[in-house]
């Protein structure tokens, strides 16, 4: 068996799917049309993700991986150039950046693209949403912080890692690209860099977003 990507456009399988071009992985991908509610039927609640959602992962053994930054771990253990070796300097901070993205940044978008998720009552849900988009700067401006301090364009210099993929994914969902790009100047360095991967151009194809 090969592993299988259930995909959709602007969803966290944008960096997984990279990570299997990159690494050479043997995959198939399924598009999971979320317009049409096809991540909601029966079927896919039943053997694919319990909850609803996408991306997901199965592996080659059958099982699947639910977790954008699991599947980007994962894979990154299968393209090793993309992975600081276990033992290295860079490994506790590279797994912190994919936790970051997957733990802090993930939930923001959360709360502005799903807030009727998060708040039952309708006229609260607009002031909500400003107070998550108000959130997004702070945490954003951590990332930008780190990458101002390193030599770049990357977390760990001139080497593109998992974690960079992973987090210029979550750079592409920001609803305010223009004043993130101001105030974030070295996260969109990064992010243009990340783009310029040939994996990654391919993934972007996939998923129908512009390659520049």
């Amino acid at each position: 068996m090969v592993h299988t990507l259930y995909w959709s456009s602007f969803s966290g399988s944008l960096a997984p799917l990279c990570l299997l071009i990159e690494g050479g992985v043997p995959h198939d991908t399924v598009q999971v049309r979320t317009k049409e509610k096809e991540h909601k039927t029966d079927v896919y609640l039943r053997d694919i993700h319990p909850l609803g959602t996408v991306p997901a992962l199965r592996l080659p053994d059958g099982r699947v991986l639910l977790e954008s930054a699991a599947m980007v771990l994962h894979l990154a253990e299968l393209a090793p150039a993309l992975a600081p070796a276990p033992g290295s300097t860079e490994r506790p901070m590279y797994l912190q950046w994919v936790a970051y993205g997957s733990g802090t940044l993930y939930p923001a978008y959360q709360r502005i693209y799903h807030v009727e998720d998060m708040v039952p009552d309708e006229a609260a849900r607009p002031a909500a949403k400003e107070l998550a988009m108000a959130g997004l700067a702070p945490r954003w401006k951590v990332v930008d912080d780190a990458l101002a301090a390193g030599s770049g364009p990357y977390l760990f210099g001139d080497t593109a890692s998992a974690a960079d993929i992973y987090l210029a994914m979550l750079a592409l969902w920001h609803p305010e690209q223009e004043p993130f790009a101001a105030a974030c100047p070295k996260v969109r360095a990064m992010k243009n860099a990340v783009w310029k991967i040939p994996s990654m151009q391919q993934a972007l194809k996939v998923h129908g977003l512009p390659t520049e």
